[in-house]
This record gives structure tokens, C-alpha cells and sequence, in this order.
């Protein structure tokens, strides 16, 4: 018992404790069993986006593209909201429905992250939901502005 308040004391001393307050869920969907987001601290846990719409699903060419594009700038708009950027991004994780997407997923993908692109994983999955080729989920830091 006494180390444990020698180490809350230095944890004090030197800045490291703070008050857990446990998740924050952003954006609960009504009527399905998760957030958009889950904030725990200054990190982000991001549920995972699809692009897909009607007008990609027409597409015979470019269509890993478009449904990539329409994912980040959902995630764009999301992260403006909670006062983040694609810069406060440190890990992403990729799934795609035909890993012969890749090359064109990750050309549409470098375009939200020109520099300093975040650790990444990219997956060929057996399917996507909605029939949706490209699901794109990031963990991002709120840095020390607000």
C-alpha cells in the first residue's frame, strides 16, 4: 500500500497523473451498436468509413478512388469538427475488397497525406459492407493546441 502512494505522489510530482474519466463516444449511431469516434484523452479511436455510394458503384473505372476520396473527406470533416487534422493522424488501417486495388487506393490516399503520412496497414478482406470496395478507420492525437 505504501508504494502505491509513493508512486501516485511522484506521478503527481512529475506531471504523469491525471483523472481518468473514461471514454467519450462521439457521434453514438442511433440504433447501431457504435460511435464514430471515441475520444480518451487527447486520442481518437475512429470507426472505420466506407465510400461508397450510388454514383461510385457505377463506376467501371476509378471506382476504389472515388469511394477512397469520399472516405477522407468524411473523415476531413469530422476531424474540422473535433478541431483535429490529417496531421494529428499516427496510425491508419486500410481494408480492401481486391488487394489488386491497392496501387489506385493508395494514389487517392496520398493525396490527404502529401507529407508526414501516418503508419499504416492495408488489408485484402474477404468483403466489405454495403458491397463497398475501400473502409478506411485512423486513430489520431490531439496535439497540445485547442
Amino acid at each position: 500500500m505504501r508504494s502505491a502512494a509513493l508512486l501516485a505522489a511522484a506521478l503527481t510530482l512529475t506531471g504523469c497523473a491525471h483523472r481518468w474519466s473514461g471514454p467519450e463516444a462521439i457521434h453514438p449511431q442511433p440504433n447501431r451498436p457504435y460511435s464514430q469516434a471515441v475520444r480518451v484523452g487527447g486520442t481518437y479511436y475512429f470507426a472505420g468509413k466506407i465510400g461508397v455510394t450510388d454514383s461510385t458503384r457505377a463506376l467501371t473505372t476509378g471506382r476504389t478512388a472515388a469511394e477512397t476520396r469520399n472516405i477522407l473527406e468524411s473523415f476531413r470533416a469530422l476531424f474540422t469538427e473535433l478541431g483535429l487534422s490529417p496531421a494529428d493522424v499516427v496510425q491508419a488501417t486500410v481494408y480492401l475488397a481486391d488487394i489488386n486495388d491497392y496501387d489506385e487506393m493508395n494514389r487517392a490516399y496520398a493525396e490527404f497525406f502529401p507529407t508526414a503520412p501516418p503508419a499504416r496497414e492495408t488489408v485484402a478482406v474477404s468483403g466489405i459492407v454495403s458491397g463497398a470496395r475501400v473502409e478506411i478507420s485512423f486513430i489520431a492525437v490531439k496535439h497540445g493546441r485547442r
